[in-house]
């Protein structure tokens, strides 16, 4: 699927928290597959009544440190997936006048009913970057039953850690394309709210 550029400027990190229970609560107990890599259920939250996250990782790799990380995000709230788009664009902004490693771009696919930002982020320790990371978030509305509409996304992050980061960062014009490629063709999980 061939995605158009809209915008192009600058990124949001979102570290996650460790959880016991990884308790599927929309439908997606996985495992999932990207990039021909499989990611198993590894975490998940609610952390508010219209608002459900659920982490993947591949074998091996942990929630507080990995190297590649799929997450879904589902707002059960019937809003328009453009302004779910531009909240995530505002919050980059915000991101970009802190993280100097900030950069997002925003794709629209062709028949408009889905979205892609992708962006990067870092943190310091000091005024030294100590992680690194690229995400690629996918937006569409979905139907959440009886009517009800939502916007699901489908986001995939890759790291990198302090020695790591200079070749990361070198390298990212080369892979970032096929991951692009690769989301934009990822079948979007099927979604179904299991706990109200």
């Amino acid at each position: 699927m061939k995605w158009y550029l809209l915008i192009l400027a600058v990124s949001s990190m979102g570290f996650t928290n460790l959880s016991k229970d990884p308790t599927d609560r929309i439908g997606v107990k996985g495992p999932l597959i990207f990039n021909k890599v499989t990611f198993s259920l590894s975490w998940t939250d609610k952390p508010n009544a219209t608002y459900y996250i659920q982490e993947y990782l591949p074998k091996g790799e942990k929630v507080d440190q990995f190297n590649q990380l799929l997450t879904i995000h589902l707002f059960d709230k019937d809003i328009k997936i453009e302004d779910a788009v531009q909240q995530k664009v505002k919050e980059l902004t915000v991101r970009k006048t802190t993280d100097p490693a900030c950069n997002y771009q925003v794709s629209k696919s062709p028949n408009g009913k889905e979205y892609i930002v992708d962006f990067i982020l870092s943190e310091s320790q000091g005024d030294k970057m100590s992680i690194v990371e690229f995400n690629i978030y996918r937006y569409k509305q979905v139907d959440l039953g009886t009517g009800k509409k939502g916007i699901l996304v489908y986001a995939y992050s890759k790291r990198a850690y302090g020695d790591d980061i200079t070749a990361f960062l070198k390298n990212l014009k080369t892979y970032r394309p096929p991951l692009l490629n690769a989301m934009s063709v990822s079948e979007m999980p099927k979604v179904k709210i299991a706990d109200k």
